[in-house]
């Protein structure tokens, strides 16, 4: 096992102080793992920070909350808890090992020491661990040469069996190849793809998968870990369709998803109904692409989610103008409404609709320029 020192102690913002002030005053047995001790040997800044303890989590990380006042919350199922505070996240854990009792579900979770804790995690790079103890305090513990793995900049998974178990780790390793410019170890590779052979992230539930996605989103390098989810088959992506994903990471997150397969993920109605004007875009753009009244423009968008309105331009440039000149339809106040409609003796039903749709769509169009021309039509319209 590799150790060492470190002086990361005197470098600390404010929050992590507070937690290792914490701990070194304690008699808990308490180490910084993963992300932290990973992301400052790359030099890289952490605001959100992993603890475990050897013993009760949730217990210690009450302790730990009244000295650091933020918002706890605790999982009794998993001895973790959470602690946010500012912009910063401290997750306590219990050390703990894990056993898979099949493929694709989540592991049942049994107390452990700090190098079995390590052992059941995902990378080499995050099997890292850092005492924060009073008694051996920047002491590393690194069982399974994570920190050469960061210096060779490889992905490595801990155990034949890992992406089996979990095929959340497929996501997480392409996202961590992509975050740090790193490449995947071959037989870490050649695991993967097996595991998706066999269709093991189609066992996962849909918010498993939707969780990860989120997640690949939030990050800078989401159209790169895009691009290998479509390259080693994880989803049926026409990488063909994937040139045409939007520059922005909210559309491009939507038109993800209008590209997997109906009814695979937990989604609001919200989202529902803006993947579904994602996934209608093609046929959209076609019919915008002929238009050129007002009218027309303003019929053809106005159905839409404006996240799916906004996208067009972003997919097809070509028609800025026209998603511009929609914005500003979306503006026009009605010279005529239902109340003019029901004074003028007319009774909602179909008809009513479509005489109110054509004054506004004469309107749109400038055929109708004031609501005395609206009146005069109405009076017409009702004449007939």
């Amino acid at each position: 096992m590799a150790r060492s020192r470190s002086s990361a102690k005197k470098k600390k913002k404010s929050v992590l102080k507070k937690v290792i002030d914490f701990f070194v005053k304690s008699e808990y047995h308490a180490y910084l793992v993963g992300g932290y001790v990973r992301d400052s040997t790359l030099g890289r800044e952490s605001v959100d920070f992993d603890i475990v303890v050897e013993g009760d989590g949730i217990r210690i990380a009450r302790q730990l909350n009244s000295k650091l006042k933020g918002k706890l919350t605790s999982h009794a199922e998993f001895g973790t808890a959470s602690i946010c505070i500012n912009s910063h996240r401290v997750d306590l854990a219990s050390a703990r090992a894990e056993k898979y009792t099949s493929p694709a579900h989540l592991p049942h979770v049994y107390p452990s020491t700090i190098v079995e804790d390590l052992n059941r995690r995902d990378f080499t790079i995050n099997a890292i661990a850092m005492s924060i103890s009073k008694e051996n305090f920047g002491e590393i513990f690194d069982p399974f040469e994570g920190l050469s793995d960061i210096k060779k900049k490889l992905i490595r998974i801990l155990h034949k069996q890992s992406f089996m178990d979990d095929p959340t780790r497929i996501f997480r390793a392409l996202r961590y190849k992509n975050r740090f410019g790193f490449k995947m170890e071959d037989d870490t590779e050649r695991l993967m793809q097996e595991a998706i052979r066999k269709g093991m992230v189609e066992r996962l539930t849909g918010q498993r998968v939707l969780n990860e996605l989120q997640l690949i989103f939030d990050e800078d390098t989401y159209p790169d870990t895009i691009e290998d989810l479509a390259y080693y088959g994880v989803f049926n992506l026409k990488r063909n369709d994937l040139r045409l994903m939007p520059s922005s990471n909210d559309h491009a997150f939507y038109f993800l998803l209008s590209k997997l397969a109906k009814n695979t993920l937990p989604l609001t109605k919200d989202t529902q109904k803006i993947v579904d004007d994602f996934r209608n875009l093609p046929k959209v753009i076609a019919k915008l692409n002929k238009a050129s009244a007002h009218s027309t423009i303003f019929g053809i968008l106005s159905p839409l989610s404006s996240e799916a309105a906004e996208a067009i331009s972003l997919i097809k440039p070509e028609l800025s103008e026209k998603t511009k000149t929609y914005q500003t339809l979306r503006k026009v106040k009605p010279f005529i409404t239902g109340k003019d409609l029901r004074k003028y003796g007319f009774k909602p039903n179909r008809q009513y609709d479509r005489i109110l749709t054509k004054i506004f769509n004469m309107q749109l169009d400038k055929k109708i320029m004031n609501r005395k021309q609206a009146l005069a039509y109405l009076n017409t319209a009702k004449k007939k």
